[in-house]
């Protein structure tokens, strides 16, 4: 290239030295003058022969440099000038179109094909129909076209955009980062992940992918409503509330202001980052049903929003609300007839799947069940719950006990067997809940409540009754081998001397089927509020090893708590009920490790020796017996090493190693 030139039009312009160009400037000087003066005159000005040039070279060669060094240096700073004009230069649509025509070539070649990609970026309107079929067709082109680029190609080529975005769906939905996010069904950690969550990169990806062009964010939403049908994966819900507001918040509201469903994704999304659902909330929900005609709603939109984990965990807790507002008068309470529309809200979220795969034009209704009989039921255990909060808060705190508990809250939460009776549901609430997703969150919700009041009597009240219906729930009432009975105990001595242990389930379920992925929500929430409970995890390993003084280690070996029997019947089906347990025995080494290092006003523990045993032996029994899923190994791995980081052998006397805990030892290898 020569130093820019005018252009007819007065437009700084190139002149294009060698190819075409260069040859036909050398026959007009030659036409005009001597053409061998007026070669030497061109080969000076623009050859690329420099004066004293192989002196130059053997100055190289003693310097250490290679000729292709310093042609090498050469092409990258024309590169870098070129890139630079690019850049900086004021097209007219002609000079452009010429310019683009010019370089167009360089698509083909991998070290220049940043500069044609580079002008089109800066013109995505501009850009021909023959182009377009080349980046099309060729992957390493497209990979590098800036979105604008790209955004112009997907109008043209619908499968290219499906293709697309497709693959930043299933990036969103399969991080396992996100997904524990959504497990976190209510607490301090749900509020903070409700904000958290929307930074991931596939998901601001998206928003740029649509931009502000309704025609494909309409295909988005429509890719999303597909996913949903094939894998009714519930984070699919998150992601088209989340679009909503990441979109907003960078800019984009061009599209999403012509969104039918923005009123209540916003409604939703000020209750999510509340963590509550209020009357207002609800009376913005009937105003945005009521605008619409039945014929005209957009019920799959609907269901889809509704679907989301976050929105459907603030509305159990919002029925729950309400459930506690009836327990104190449940005879003459008014508020029955509350129930009916958040219970049909929650429906519709739970059945999103159905309502969009069959293009239902009504949603469908809960069971009435629900209402008429289990919460009902349920209403016994919150009266009961609420009489002995009043009683324990009245009571004057006592002495800490070995293990850090409150004995009046332990002794008083746990209900008499006269009080149990009277409050254990029957069979027919039981196959309510086995039936209805509805009812488990409302009674998930419930009970996470309850270990914030240190309830273990509840716990064990309702714990043994899921662990009933665990094979129902996850769609195993036939698969026999896939799930063990309900056991009286847990006998971890089971595995003594067995680096292999009993087999794992041969089957295990995608985290994305809703009931899995909530029975995983459940347990996750559990053993993050037990976790974060103080005293709750000195109260549950108080509760197994009480006997008196000393607790021998056949004893300690055989576990009757309802708490480790439900999490024991998850964990064989449920790779993430699996990390939860070593999780939860983390828990319990740092609970034992504070009392062993004489924190004051916490004492020793004086079972020190049944808990330690039972925290390793149950580590080596869940190794060796419950499921693992291989895409989640590290992870698994991961909760391994830090309950063996818990355990210091100075503190404990012990140590996880292959000969003390073999089928450990597999996973911190």
């Amino acid at each position: 290239m020569s130093n820019p030139a005018d252009t007819p039009n007065g437009q700084p312009g190139l002149q294009f030295l060698v190819g075409a160009v260069g040859g036909e400037k050398i026959k007009n000087m030659m036409s005009l003058g001597n053409p061998k003066q007026a070669i030497i005159e061109f080969a000076q000005e623009a050859g690329l022969d420099i004066p004293a040039s192989e002196t130059i070279y053997g100055l190289l060669d003693t310097l250490g440099y290679t000729r292709w060094n310093i042609h090498n240096s050469v092409l990258e700073s024309t590169i870098l000038a070129a890139q630079k004009h690019i850049q900086n230069v004021s097209l007219s649509d002609e000079d452009h179109m010429r310019l683009l025509g010019q370089i167009r070539p360089y698509l083909s070649i991998k070290r220049l094909r940043h500069l044609p990609l580079l002008l089109m970026a800066q013109r995505p309107d501009l850009i021909t129909d023959d182009i377009r079929m080349i980046i099309g067709a060729n992957p390493n082109i497209y990979s590098q076209c800036s979105i604008g680029v790209k955004q112009v190609l997907w109008k043209h080529d619908r499968d290219l955009f499906r293709q697309s975005v497709f693959s930043l769906i299933r990036n969103y939905t399969g991080s396992s980062e996100l997904i524990s996010m959504a497990r976190e069904i209510s607490g301090a950690r749900a509020r903070e992940f409700a904000v958290s969550h929307r930074k991931h990169g596939a998901l601001i990806e998206i928003a740029h992918a649509v931009g502000n062009n309704l025609q494909l964010y309409m295909q988005m939403l429509g890719m999303v409503r597909e996913e949903l049908v094939q894998k009714n994966d519930p984070i699919l819900g998150t992601l088209r509330s989340d679009v909503v507001v990441v979109m907003q918040q960078i800019g984009m509201t061009e599209v999403v202001k012509d969104d039918i469903c923005l009123d209540l994704v916003r409604a939703l999304d000020a209750s999510i980052l509340r963590q509550s659902i209020d009357e207002g909330c609800i009376d913005k929900l009937r105003v945005f049903f009521d605008r619409f005609d039945d014929d005209k709603l957009p019920y799959g939109e609907i269901a889809l929003i509704f679907s989301d984990p976050y929105a459907r965990h603030v509305l159990a807790q919002y029925i729950l609300t309400i459930l506690e507002d009836i327990a104190p008068n449940a005879d003459v309470s008014t508020r029955y007839d509350d129930l009916r529309y958040p219970n049909q809200v929650l429906s519709i979220g739970l059945s999103a799947q159905e309502v969009i795969d069959k293009n239902l034009k009504k949603f469908p209704k809960s069971n009435r069940n629900i209402k008429n009989k289990f919460y009902k039921t349920l209403i016994k255990s919150i009266a009961a719950s609420q009489e002995r909060d009043h009683f324990d808060n009245a009571a004057k705190k006592p002495q800490t006990s070995r293990f850090g508990f409150t004995p009046a809250i332990a002794i008083v939460s746990a209900p008499t067997a006269m009080e149990e009776s009277k409050l254990r549901p029957d069979q027919e609430d039981l196959d309510i809940l086995s039936e209805s997703e509805l009812a488990r969150q409302v009674l998930y919700v419930y009970l996470l409540k309850r270990v914030t009041y240190l309830d273990l009597g509840m716990l064990n009240l309702w714990l043994p009754e899921l662990a009933k219906i665990v094979p129902s729930i996850l769609g195993l009432s036939n698969d026999r081998d896939a799930l063990a009975s309900t056991l009286a105990h847990l006998d971890l001595a089971a595995t003594h001397g067995s680096p292999h242990g009993p087999p794992s389930p041969p089957r295990i379920l995608s985290s994305s089927n809703l009931s899995a992925f909530e029975l995983d929500a459940f347990v996750q929430s559990l053993i993050t509020q037990v976790g974060e409970t103080k005293g709750m995890v000195s109260v549950i390993l108080g509760s197994m090893l009480q006997g008196g003084d000393s607790v021998s280690r056949n004893n300690a070996s055989k576990i009757a708590a309802p708490f480790v029997l439900f999490l024991d019947q998850a964990a064989r089906v449920r790779h993430c009920a699996h990390e939860q347990v070593v999780r939860f025995l983390t828990h319990c080494s740092n609970a034992l490790f504070v009392e062993s290092t004489g924190v004051p006003d916490a004492g020793v523990a004086e079972n020190k020796e049944g808990a330690i045993y039972f925290i390793f032996k149950f580590a080596e029994y869940a190794a060796a017996s419950y499921v693992v899923d291989p895409q989640h190994l590290s992870d698994l791995k991961r909760r391994y090493s830090e309950l063996v980081a818990a355990s210091p052998e100075q503190a404990f006397g012990y140590r996880i190693c292959a000969s003390n805990c073999p089928n450990v030892a597999k996973f911190i290898e």
